[in-house]
């Protein structure tokens, strides 16, 4: 009972501190966002669709220029919905993070609209200990609907748990199934190794701790 209710207190804190897309675009909010030690970076309304790199927009992204998400192809654009937009052939996405610190957790949330992902294609790539690393993912759809005229819009989130002290950088890859893919928005949230939780809820948790305490001396 005490270890589920400190849980639920250090989560609430984690939701109530200053964060971005809570619940947006079928996004969840991972419980490790907002903890000291951790980074978040939102992408919503893109500036480039083809080769330049795109930096987060959203309000609350915490990693300026060390997030990046770049259409590697010459062959996208930028709709007036701000979506990134990839009509003719595949493209090819490339997200890139890099830190001072070495990386424990990875959560990846993407919303498309119109033709899907290439799941399968999807990869975490980085440098450690021993040497280059490919990792493949699942993804956990998060909400589905149908578009019009064809396809399908779905938001989904991956997530990967790295143990190698090493890894301070990495990129993540993936390409659409096909024709007419429009990139509508990415969250990605990132802990390092070693990330607590701020002060604010550890103070929330002492005072549960406490609450709880004076109810069973008081039963």
């Amino acid at each position: 009972m005490i270890r589920t209710q400190i849980s639920s207190l250090v989560l609430a804190s984690a939701l109530s501190a200053p964060s971005i897309l809570a619940g947006t675009n079928g996004f969840y909010v991972p419980s490790f966002r907002g903890v000291q030690g951790t980074d978040v970076s939102g992408w919503d309304r893109f500036t480039s669709g083809a080769t330049i790199a795109n930096l987060p927009d959203l309000l609350g992204s915490t990693t300026g220029t060390r997030a990046t998400l770049t259409q590697l192809d010459p062959i996208g654009a930028v709709l007036g919905s701000g979506n990134l937009y990839v009509g003719f052939g595949t493209g090819n996405f490339n997200i890139a993070y890099n830190n001072s610190k070495p990386i424990a957790e990875i959560n990846l949330q993407i919303r498309t609209l119109g033709t899907e992902m290439d799941y399968s294609g999807l990869r975490l790539n980085f440098t450690g200990a021993q040497g280059a690393v490919s990792l493949p993912a699942s993804g956990n759809v998060l909400n589905e609907t149908p578009a019009q005229p064809a396809g399908k819009n779905i938001s989904i989130a991956y997530s990967w748990t790295l143990s190698d002290p090493t890894v301070k950088a990495f990129n993540v890859t993936f390409k659409s199934s096909g024709e007419h893919l429009s990139l509508d928005a990415v969250t990605l949230d990132v802990r390092s190794q070693g990330a607590v939780p701020e002060p604010s809820a550890w103070a929330l948790a002492c005072l549960g701790i406490g609450a709880l305490a004076g109810s069973i001396r008081r039963r």
